[in-house]
């Protein structure tokens, strides 16, 4: 079965249970790997607190929108046309009104009228009504106070809930009524926490539930693609003149590597035959990877990042100690990060102005728009946009970042495109290379362009994966890459982390926001979101000291890491959690 190193997209994952976690030691904890109803309750549980978070998040920002929009003068013709235009690039608010004691006084937008008289919730900060369909869409009416007897209302599009959500849970409005999900649903709304349908959490801004129950059917995929290998010949073959005169078919090239097809002869054949033959140096399938999200700025009296989702859900950066860690920098834009995933959204109000160029691995071009969200919430956590007042703050500020597309929109993609991102990467300037991405198959040829990166002074960071087993996961478990495990906001190791005696450092993992596609902003867990904090502080570092070797980064990432679990080395923490001030404080005084 393909692995996978994010919590995001699927909802079949074998983790170790809350209940080893609370009642246990961590021995047990620890060498737990076999799945349970319980066990696939508490994974359900990550997954339904990452969508909670999720949506709390998405209200927050259409919250400060409206309370922005309210301090607009549209009080003739040609302001309101303006504000029109503007309402259009908003595309999560079908239309905008300002509303005197319950009378509509400005309506701007695709409706002719706003019924207040719909919104029949109200809790702390936002009154909402309950979710209805317009033309096959769910939208609801939510709106705030701004002063005494006034308020703005915004009609909202619930498309990004949707599509978020898709079909990995079920939602109800405040009523309990199911408005997002499948017809036929067997869950129980009443109550919170771990139920036998599942795992409920809520959404406290709306009074809405969030159910998600897993099916126990596991679906056993391919390893990798049938009938096609990928392959390297000996120095001194034209492999083009070679496979042109050979009964195979030529699917693409790139690099010193091949992918050639045979569809009369099973893959295993064409390995052993193929390997058989002095022109070929290496031979093997083509496997199946998947994922696993100006001047520096100097703080002055303690001063932090005012990107709005900083304070009250970046936990996360608070724990690696790097907002103290940004006094002494807060990143280089001499010092590229190449993200190796399924892209990056280019327009995101987030990350555009940090990314400078991209590759797309399936095409051998520049196209390397993320068709999935993973690329770009990895991303954003590595080095978003910071101190602009919208979003989060990255781990780095101005590292600048190459997004290099190897996963498709599954997430989806072989050891041929990793390996030949990898090595555009490394020739196009990239001084660290996060890969949140993997599977336990040990290939030849991504690890000759792992080789080929290490050797050319790149830091190589990846993800330890995601079935909390000890079975070593490729790329992170290579010599020359840096594996990141993943812990919660407790330190404790995430339930859904790998292990073993490859892993190297740790950092944060479960409920991680980061930018998303259509300059949204989601949670995501997984180790993926683990390593790309540790990519961001390697950037840090060169940030610094650029003339350090990539052996020299990865000494001081370890040897600073806080040491965490059992002491010393150990296969859960590695060396620790990362620690983003100690590791630049140690830059200082040497």
């Amino acid at each position: 079965m393909r692995r996978l190193a994010t919590l995001f997209s699927i909802v079949l994952i074998g983790i170790i249970s809350i209940w080893y976690v609370n009642d246990h030691g961590q021995e047990e904890y620890y060498g737990q790997t076999e799945m349970s109803p319980i066990q696939m309750q508490a994974f359900d549980k990550i997954m339904a607190e990452d969508l909670s978070y999720t949506t709390s998040m998405f209200i927050d920002q259409l919250k400060n929108q409206l309370i922005r929009w309210s301090k607009k003068d549209l009080s003739n013709e040609e302001l309101l046309e303006n504000f029109n235009e503007e309402l259009i690039e908003h595309h999560h608010f079908e239309s905008f009104a300002l509303v005197d004691n319950g009378k509509v006084e400005i309506i701007a937008g695709e409706m002719d009228e706003i019924d207040v008289e719909k919104i029949v919730h109200s809790f702390e900060e936002i009154k909402s009504s309950d979710p209805y369909t317009k033309s096959g869409n769910e939208y609801m009416l939510m709106s705030c106070s701004i002063d005494e007897g006034k308020e703005v209302v915004g009609e909202i599009d619930l498309s990004f809930v949707k599509k978020y959500v898709r079909d990995l849970a079920h939602v109800a409005d405040a009523n309990g009524n199911l408005f997002i999900g499948g017809d036929e649903v067997d869950v129980d709304f009443e109550g919170d926490g771990i139920r036998p349908a599942g795992a409920v959490e809520s959404v406290p801004e709306l009074g809405w539930k969030i159910v998600v129950s897993s099916d126990e059917e596991k679906q056993v995929e391919p390893d990798y693609v049938d009938h096609e290998v990928v392959l390297s010949f000996v120095d001194g073959v034209n492999g083009d003149e070679w496979i042109k005169h050979s009964p195979l078919a030529l699917v693409k090239n790139g690099g010193p590597y091949y992918v050639v097809c045979d569809e009369t002869r099973p893959t295993e054949q064409l390995v052993y035959e193929l390997s058989l033959l002095e022109e070929i140096e290496a031979v093997e399938p083509n496997y199946f990877y998947t994922k696993q999200q100006q001047e520096p700025f100097v703080r002055r009296d303690g001063e932090f990042p005012n990107d709005e989702f900083f304070e009250p859900y970046q936990w996360n950066l608070t724990q690696i100690f790097a907002e103290i860690g940004w006094d002494i920098t807060s990143g280089s834009e001499d010092i590229p990060i190449a993200i190796l995933d399924s892209g990056a959204d280019p327009e995101h109000e987030d990350l555009k102005e940090r990314i400078i160029k991209g590759y797309n691995a399936f095409k051998d071009d520049g196209e390397f728009y993320d068709e999935h969200g993973h690329g770009t919430h990895v991303a954003g956590i590595t080095a978003a946009m910071t101190n602009n007042d919208i979003g989060i703050a990255g781990v780095s500020w101005f590292n600048p970042i190459l997004p290099v597309k190897v996963l498709n929109e599954d997430a989806e993609g072989t050891a041929f495109e990793v390996a030949n991102g990898i090595r555009w990467a490394t020739d196009n300037g990239a001084k660290v290379i996060n890969m949140s991405l993997g599977d336990t198959f040990n290939s030849r040829i991504m690890h000759d362009a792992i080789r080929y990166a290490y050797k050319n002074d790149v830091v190589l960071i990846a993800a330890a994966g995601n079935d909390n087993v000890e079975t070593p996961m490729y790329p992170a478990a290579y010599d020359e890459v840096i594996a990141v495990s993943a812990v919660d906001n407790q330190r404790h190791k995430a339930i859904f982390s790998n292990f073993g005696n490859h892993i190297e450092v740790t950092a944060p993992g479960e409920h991680i926001p980061s930018t998303f596609l259509d300059n949204s902003y989601v949670m995501m867990s997984g180790t993926s979101m683990a390593a790309p904090h540790v990519a961001g502080l390697a950037g840090l570092i060169r940030s610094i000291r650029p003339e350090l070797s990539n052996d020299e980064v990865a000494d001081i990432i370890r040897s600073t890491a806080n040491d965490i679990g059992p002491e010393g080395l150990d296969p859960y923490y590695g060396y620790g959690e990362i620690n983003v001030l100690r590791a630049l404080q140690t830059l200082q005084n040497n």
